[in-house]
């Protein structure tokens, strides 16, 4: 964290060190709630401000990818949103810096369900992991429910892992998301990373164009 630099949509961090013979890390404190918290709770922020917190999310991985860094865990639950409608990327006990190619994890790192295919199958991983992971955050919050379904987090696992699974089109679910934010997401959910957009700066440059939100 002490080697990417301050961004307003990345948690920012202050220092580290021992006292009293523990670690500790100092960050700022952001008082407000979880992306996921606020979901449950249906908060009329994600609706006032979906667009922006889209763009958030985009620009915040892309900041941590141009630090040539991966998050490899990104969640809503690792969005810590503030009353204010601040959007911060946290969390980030599994990063790795990113290789100069696709490259074994040293671990198996990440949240199942936002995993993809590539480090759940102990493939080559690069940044489009978390291209594909920000896609599923991204479908979940303009549809409330996750790209995969099932019967049980067993079959939504499978579903996930099956290459000929057909994920119905955000568009499907919530005729409010535009065609090109519905082309985006589709494209960044690709079960192979070479179908997927190759830089979250490709992505966020994209999704300025189909929000309209600079």
């Amino acid at each position: 964290m002490a080697k990417i630099k301050p961004h307003p949509n990345v948690i920012r961090y202050i220092k580290h060190g021992r006292k009293s013979g523990r670690s500790y890390m100092l960050l700022d404190y952001v008082e407000g709630a979880n992306l996921r918290t606020l979901m449950i709770q249906d908060s009329p922020l994600l609706h006032d401000s979906l667009s922006d917190l889209l763009v958030d999310m985009a620009g915040a991985l892309a900041h941590v990818h141009g630090n040539s860094f991966m998050h490899l865990d990104f969640k809503p639950e690792n969005l810590q949103i503030s009353r204010g409608g601040t959007l911060m990327l946290c969390d980030f006990d599994t990063a790795l810096p990113i290789p100069d190619k696709p490259a074994k994890l040293p671990r198996k790192s990440g949240t199942p369900l936002y995993m993809p295919p590539e480090i759940a199958k102990g493939w080559e991983v690069d940044q489009r992991a978390d291209i594909y992971s920000f896609a599923v955050t991204a479908y979940e919050l303009v549809t409330r429910i996750k790209p995969f379904e099932g019967q049980s987090p067993q079959e939504v696992l499978r579903n996930q892992l099956n290459p000929k699974y057909l994920i119905r089109r955000p568009r499907d679910l919530n005729p409010n998301v535009p065609v090109v934010l519905d082309s985006l997401l589709m494209k960044c959910l690709s079960f192979l990373p070479d179908q997927r957009y190759p830089f979250m700066a490709h992505v966020l440059r994209d999704l300025h164009k189909a929000l309209g939100v600079r």
